[in-house]
């Protein structure tokens, strides 16, 4: 007991370092963190899941509930309203065509059912909002492509929660109702997030009476349990509600709300003091979701674990054909466009639906859990190695290259602060030399 204590504190530590690592050699941290958990876990079996139990899956969805939180939070209006519908056509495009090359490989090389290989795909269709939070605030990315990120990584966990427990109820009765799946997924946004929003709103009515209690840094978060809670309770997506509460006391000094709300609000709903209280938490929780994130993922069969390379190669490729043909806006840089084609990591969702198969009885639920589980970490495992690599002169003139267009050049914030760095290439260098 003495020595997983001082483990955990030295690993806060250890976290800290590592991001002064990244800022030097950019790789990134949850890479390392995911590599602890699998040493940890499969490789020497000094701690496994079954011992955290119950204790390890709550740990997680509170990671994940914080960190879109803290997303929202930090998310404009006008960068939403600009983003939307880039998001969106990315968001419904790249999870049905991964569900496609998922599905069909899954039943050419795996000889499962149609059915059963499209289940398997649309649990693997997301990205982990979990991975791409904190990646693309370590990146430093421009708002708009950094927003697209975001709201993809939270829309593709309500089409993958959709989608998968909707074709296992048809395996189950052999029948698909299309209408009754669309259904399902509309009520779950367009709820989940009138509950988001409805409660940022009562929240701010209560704000300046919950002020004058003391000690109430942490009342938001309580309020944000609560509205999470609720939204999973009556069915709908929590992770939505949970972002579109943020977003509400992000920007609500831009929102029409009524003058008897707005003139009582105290100055600053949420502190810079809290702010850097939920920053430090949202750093903390993202260490240990990692770590547990490694020690869950089975290395029992090579067979698997080349299927999930395939998996990951192909869906990797397939990213940076479509960004190139959906992502077109002029004002988003090529280097912007490099990091939302390699920005394809499964994460927490498709780990929790991968269980899913066997709890149905279904005779491949468990190979296909142990391949998904590969899939998730690798799909990790090259975001975090080729985003680095976008920056490195040879490869950061392929995806110039490839992305380049009639678009005005315009230098990111990351490169910005990178500009000494002799690896980095300018648009204007690389465009001269070619």
């Amino acid at each position: 007991m003495e020595i997983t204590i001082i483990s955990i504190g030295l690993l806060y530590f250890f976290s800290h370092y590592l991001t002064i690592v990244y800022q030097k050699t950019r790789i990134p941290d949850v890479l390392i963190l995911i590599i602890i958990g699998i040493l940890i876990g499969p490789v020497f079996h000094l701690v496994s899941v079954e011992d955290l139990g119950m204790l390890g899956r709550l740990f997680t969805s509170f990671a994940l509930i914080i960190i879109l939180f803290e997303g929202g939070l930090n998310m404009e209006l006008s960068n939403i309203w600009g983003s939307m519908r880039t998001a969106a056509k990315l968001t419904i495009s790249f999870f049905f065509i991964t569900a496609i090359i998922a599905g069909v490989l899954l039943h050419f090389v795996m000889h499962y059912s149609w059915l059963l290989s499209f289940i398997a795909g649309f649990i693997m269709g997301g990205t982990s909002s979990a991975v791409v939070l904190p990646m693309v605030n370590l990146l430093k990315m421009n708002k708009k492509p950094a927003t697209i990120l975001v709201l993809e990584s939270a829309l593709t966990d309500v089409l993958c929660i959709v989608f998968v427990i909707s074709f296992l109820g048809s395996y189950s009765t052999g029948n698909v109702e299309l209408g009754k799946i669309l259904g399902s997924l509309i009520s779950s946004l367009v709820l989940a997030s009138a509950l988001g929003v409805g409660a940022g709103y009562v929240w701010l009515r209560l704000m300046n009476w919950i002020k004058t209690f003391p000690n109430t840094q942490f009342t938001t978060f309580a309020f944000m349990f609560i509205v999470y809670g609720l939204a999973e309770y009556f069915g709908f997506s929590g992770a939505i509600s949970s972002l579109a509460f943020g977003i509400v006391l992000g920007n609500y000094s831009k929102i029409p709300l009524p003058s008897k709300i707005k003139d009582h609000l105290p100055d600053g709903i949420i502190t810079e003091l809290e702010r850097k209280l939920y920053s430090e938490i949202v750093f903390l929780l993202k260490i240990y979701f990692f770590v547990y994130l490694g020690m869950s993922i089975p290395f029992e069969s090579p067979q698997f674990f080349v299927i999930a390379l395939m998996l990951v190669g192909v869906i990797y490729l397939a990213r940076l054909l479509s960004t190139r043909l959906l992502v077109r806006e002029e004002d988003i840089t090529w280097e912007d466009k490099s990091i939302i084609s390699a920005m394809v990591p499964k994460g927490l969702a498709a780990a929790v639906l991968a269980g899913l198969p066997l709890q149905y009885g279904i005779p491949e639920g468990a190979e296909i859990q142990i391949i998904v589980y590969n899939v998730v970490f690798i799909s990790i495992l090259i975001t975090s190695v080729l985003i680095p690599l976008i920056r490195t002169q040879f490869i950061s003139r392929f995806y110039f290259m490839f992305f380049k267009s009639r678009m005005i050049p315009i230098v990111s914030k990351a490169k910005k602060e990178s500009a000494n760095d002799s690896e980095i290439i300018d648009n204007e260098n690389i465009g001269n030399n070619d």
